[in-house]
C-alpha cells in the first residue's frame, strides 16, 4: 500500500473517531465543557492562560489550583508574580450510578417514585448524595432510606444541555446521615421515595461523592477571591457530579398528552442513542412509533408490544401513569 494511500486511510479513521467523540459528547446527560481549562500535560502553564488560575485533571478526576503566591497582594501589582503555588483536590464525580423508578398511582392525580439507586463496580468513590431536578411545584413528601436524610429545595436553576426534557426551580435532594450507609462501589440502596402530584417525565439526576472537610477547609481558607470565584464554578453540582437521565415528577395534570409523549418519545431516543435501551427492540420500535403518532393527534395511546428488560418496564410503567392509555 503506498505511503498517500495509508495517510488517507489514517487521516478517515481519525475524522471518524473525532465525529464519534463529538456525538458522544452531544448525547451526554451533562454539560460537556467545563468552566476552567484542562491542567496542561506539562504541568506548565502557558503564558496566555495567565490570568487562570483553577484546572480540570480529569484523568486524575481532580482540580488543580495554581496560581501566584502573591496574586492579590501589593507585591503582585508592584513585583509581578511570584512563584507558582500548585495544590490538588479530588472532584466529587468519580461514581458511576444506575437509577431505576418504580412509578404507581396512589390515587388519581397523586404519584408515588421509588428509586433504587446502583453505584457500578467501575466506580472510584462512594456515591454519597444525589439531586433530581424537578419543577418548583413538585410539592413533594419524600423521604430517604435509614441513615440518609431527603429534603426538597425550592429556588434551584440547573444549567442544562437540552432544556427540551429537564425542568428547573426545585431539586429533590437526599444525602448520607451516616458514613456506613452509603453506595459504595458495586452496591445498590432502595427505599429514596418521593409523593408528588406531578405525572412523570424525563429530567436529570445528579450523583456524585460527599465533600470531606479537609477539602472544605483547604479550599476555603486565604485564597484570592479571583481563584475562588473560578473554583466556584467548577465545583457547581452540573460540573462536580456525575449526571445521568431519569425519570422523575414533572408534569401537571393539565398538560397536554401530545406535550407528554413528545417527552417520552425524545427520552426514550436519548436512551437509544446512549445504549441504556436497545434501539432496535420490538419495545423500543413499536413504542416510539406510537408516542410519535400521539404527540401529532392528540388520541389516548395503543402499545402492543410489552417491555422485556428492566429499563423497558422501568419506562413503560412510567408511561402508563403519565399519559391516558386504552
Amino acid at each position: 500500500m503506498g505511503t498517500k494511500k495509508r495517510t488517507l486511510i489514517l487521516m478517515i479513521v481519525a475524522l471518524i473517531a473525532t465525529i464519534a467523540a463529538a456525538q458522544g459528547q452531544q448525547e451526554s446527560a451533562a454539560l460537556t465543557d467545563f468552566p476552567v481549562p484542562a491542567w496542561p500535560a506539562n504541568g506548565v502553564v502557558p503564558a496566555e492562560m495567565k490570568d487562570k488560575y483553577v484546572f480540570v485533571d480529569l484523568a486524575k478526576n481532580e482540580f488543580v489550583l495554581a496560581y501566584p503566591e502573591n496574586l492579590g497582594t501589593p507585591t503582585f501589582e508592584k513585583d509581578g508574580p511570584g512563584p507558582l503555588k500548585i495544590a490538588r483536590y479530588d472532584l466529587l464525580r468519580n461514581v458511576e450510578p444506575n437509577a431505576v423508578v418504580a412509578v404507581t398511582t396512589l390515587s388519581p392525580g397523586r404519584f408515588k417514585y421509588a428509586y433504587t439507586v446502583g453505584n457500578g463496580a467501575a466506580a472510584k468513590q462512594s456515591l454519597d448524595q444525589f439531586s433530581i431536578s424537578t419543577p418548583d411545584t413538585v410539592g413533594a413528601a419524600i423521604k430517604g432510606p435509614a441513615g440518609w436524610f431527603a429534603i426538597v429545595q425550592k429556588g434551584r436553576n440547573f444549567k442544562v444541555s437540552n432544556p427540551d426534557w429537564i425542568k428547573t426551580g426545585a431539586a429533590l435532594v437526599w444525602s448520607f446521615q451516616k458514613p456506613e450507609e452509603v453506595i459504595q462501589p458495586g452496591s445498590k440502596k432502595t427505599g429514596f421515595e418521593m409523593e408528588s402530584e406531578l405525572r412523570p417525565g424525563f429530567t436529570v439526576g445528579y450523583f456524585r461523592k460527599a465533600e470531606s472537610v479537609e477539602v472544605r477547609v483547604a479550599t476555603s481558607g486565604n485564597i484570592p477571591q479571583v481563584v475562588k470565584d473560578q473554583r466556584d464554578q467548577l465545583l457547581a453540582v452540573e460540573y462536580n457530579s456525575k449526571t445521568i437521565v431519569v425519570i422523575g415528577p414533572k408534569f401537571a395534570k393539565d398538560v397536554d398528552d401530545k406535550v407528554v409523549a413528545a417527552d417520552f418519545a425524545k427520552g426514550i431516543e436519548f436512551l437509544g442513542r446512549t445504549g441504556a435501551l436497545n434501539a432496535g427492540s420490538d419495545f423500543v420500535k413499536a413504542t416510539l412509533t406510537e408516542l410519535n403518532r400521539v404527540a401529532g393527534a392528540g388520541s389516548p395511546a395503543r402499545f402492543t408490544v410489552q417491555p422485556r428488560t428492566e429499563t423497558e418496564t422501568e419506562v413503560f410503567n412510567a408511561l402508563k401513569a403519565s399519559i391516558r392509555v386504552n
